[in-house]
């Protein structure tokens, strides 16, 4: 598989580290600091670069899917410096956003023809090329089978970072476990019916059905990737479970 010669940055990450980091610095720093963490975060035999930049948390289709999903960010602390970060970001950089979508799902959607870079570890639930400036060397190449597995292990021990609950008590040690002693092919059909089991039952359902939440979580835990929109129309994919609708 040939590395791509372009990626696709994270630019949630890039915005809040210099907004948080002008707080104590200088504010006419912000074009240095910027172009640092990019130079940074751009891998060696890259030529083309482009930014990517979420929509607004309220208007996230996961929020759709999980009412609750990064409930716990309303109220978060904002950088004096933000809007002035992004301005600068989006008046320099070839940025991208999509209705509806995340920076990550951007990166997702983009990582076979792109490096999809990003210190965000869910990434890798997404096949593709991809590279974290802190942990990588080189960019890595995410299999079906590892990001398959990744998004399985995700469904069913959530995201407590995100308000994605997952299966009450089965952490990423117990997900792991428990993928290790079934078949890859019936891990869906298995996850949905520990949603249906009550000892795993989420204690917050928001007023949905077992299968509801299960089918939530899944969507929210899961990065879209190539399959994940379409251009032409300008619309997103909503994940079902191998053989739904």
């Amino acid at each position: 598989m040939k590395k791509p010669t372009k990626a696709i940055l994270d630019g949630d990450i890039i915005l809040y580290q210099t907004a948080f980091w002008v707080e104590t610095n200088d504010p006419n720093e912000i074009p240095k600091k910027v172009k640092s963490i990019i130079k940074n975060w751009t891998p060696n035999g890259v030529a083309n670069i482009r930014v990517a930049l979420s929509c607004s948390r309220e208007d996230n289709f996961r929020r759709e899917e999980w009412p609750n999903y990064k409930i716990n960010r309303t109220n978060m602390y904002v950088p004096e410096y933000l809007k002035d970060v992004k301005e600068y970001i989006e008046q320099t950089y070839f940025t991208e956003t999509l209705d509806r979508l995340e920076a990550d799902d951007i990166l997702g959607i983009n990582a076979l023809d792109n490096i999809a870079v990003t210190v965000d570890k869910d990434l890798r639930g997404v096949v593709g090329w991809h590279f974290n400036p802190v942990k990588d060397k080189e960019p890595v190449y995410i299999n079906e089978d590892e990001a398959y597995r990744f998004f399985c292990k995700q469904w069913m021990s959530g995201d407590a970072t995100d308000c994605i609950p997952g299966l009450w008590r089965v952490g990423p040690k117990k997900a792991d476990a428990l993928l290790d002693s079934w078949e890859p092919e019936e891990w869906e059909e298995r996850i949905l019916e520990m949603y249906n089991l009550e000892k795993y039952a989420v204690k917050d359902p928001c007023g949905l059905t077992p299968e509801q939440i299960a089918i939530a979580m899944a969507r929210c835990v899961r990065i879209l990737d190539h399959t994940g929109y379409d251009y032409d129309t300008f619309q997103h994919v909503l994940w079902n479970p191998k053989g739904g609708s």
